[in-house]
This record gives C-alpha cells, structure tokens and sequence, in this order.
C-alpha cells in the first residue's frame, strides 16, 4: 500500500512518489538541521517544522532519532560517492594527480563536507559506527585509489617499485594535513586559487620525490635532495 518494504534502518520505505518525495524532504530538512545545529540540538519537532507531516510519518521510516541522523550522513557520503575523481593511469601523471587532488580538496573543504566531518567528529563517542563509516567511505577510500593508481604506475615504471602505499599516505598527509587543522580548529576553507596552488606545488615535490630516476642519479642524490628548493613558509606540516 504504497509502505511495504523495510529498510535498513527498521522503518518501511515509501514505494509511492508522494511517499518518496516525504522521505526526501526529511532527508533534507533533517541534514540542514544537524549539520548547522549538530546531532543534540535538533530535535524531531525542529525537523517536522522544517519538513511538514507528521511524527507517525516520520517514525514509520525511522524508529529512531539515531536512525535518522545515520541516514543523514549515508546520504550525504553518497551524494559525495557520485561526483568522485578518477585516477587514468593512460594519462599524464602530473596533471591526473593535480585534478585529482583539486577535486578531492574540493570536496572535503566545501561547506556542506566540512560540516559534515566536524559533526562525525563531535559524535564520534555516540555514533563510533558512523565515525567508522566516514573513515571507510572517505579518507580509507581515497588511500586506495591512490594506492592502486601508484602500483599501476610502479608496473609501467614511473614510480620506484614497492612504493605505491607509501605514497599513497605521503601525498595525502602533504596535500591535506595542515588545511583540515585549520579547517577544524580555525574554521578556514581555502579558496578555489589555493586549492589549485597547492595541487599543483605538493604534486610537483611528491613526482620529485618518487618518481623512478636512473640508479646511479638515485644513489649520488644527496639526502635532503641536493639543490631542491626547501618548502616555503608554513608548508612544514603540510
């Protein structure tokens, strides 16, 4: 009768569009109001204020407060999933690493991730699964691709062998460390020039430091890199 299945989350899901289209604004007004207001201060009134219907509506798709809130942040990870980089390992090096991490940044410092990590952050004690889920879905995700991408690469030579993890967590740690500290703490986001600056620069210095050079460069390179330029001011923990 147009409520017949059950979803993950215990509560039936709505087959009709109008059902859907109820379930949607839900959705919508419940992730507006936990990602400005966190999980504790929104209450189910807040949200039926903001959605419209009824708490029988409402608890027929999620028993639960917390139901709602995992449903929330699956939705949001989702969303986030359909618009992922992708690393072609026909193309050219250099500039698929550079788009690849624009994009990337992109997404984690806009507002709408942002929020997002610092309310996982927060009710990481009330909802370790969900911290997990994020973990899985985002930074563990990310890893891997650039894992796989740099093993591809280590097997057409251009990356020294039995590297690919390593660098996998050496560019990730350059590109993103320094900005989430400041993000979290300071609440800044980079602007859309910076994003591409540091691209561009971090992915520079990590094919410097890994991609494949003849042994006998290798082995007369200096440690600290010889004449490379140092890092600028304020890099060091990027």
């Amino acid at each position: 009768m147009g409520m017949e299945d059950t979803g993950n989350n215990g509560g039936v899901q709505p087959q009709s569009s109008r059902g859907r289209e109820r379930l949607a604004r839900i959705l919508e007004a419940a992730t507006e109001l936990f990602l400005r207001d966190g999980y504790g201060a929104t209450s189910i009134d807040a949200i039926l204020e903001v959605s419209g219907g009824s708490k029988a509506t409402l608890y027929s798709y999620f028993p639960t407060k917390d139901d709602l809130f995992r449903a929330v942040v699956e939705d949001v990870l989702a969303s986030s999933s359909t618009h992922e980089p992708r690393l072609n390992t026909a193309a050219d090096p250099r500039t698929c690493l550079i788009e690849f991490s624009v994009q990337r940044l992109e997404q984690l410092f806009s507002s709408r991730h942002h929020a997002l990590l610092r309310l996982i952050i927060a009710e990481r004690d009330r909802f370790p699964d969900i911290a997990s889920l994020y973990f899985e879905r985002a930074p563990l995700r990310s890893r891997g691709m650039l894992a796989a991408y740099f093993a591809e690469l280590e097997r057409k030579g251009v990356l020294d062998p039995g590297s690919a993890e390593e660098a996998a967590e050496f560019l990730i740690g350059m590109m993103v460390h320094w900005w989430i500290i400041q993000g979290l703490l300071l609440g800044e986001r980079p602007s859309p020039e910076a994003i591409r600056e540091r691209a561009t620069r971090v992915v520079d210095r990590f094919l410097l430091a890994f991609a494949k050079r003849p042994r006998e460069l290798a082995s007369a390179r200096p440690v600290g890199g010889g004449n490379t330029p140092g890092p600028r001011a304020g890099d060091a923990a990027a």
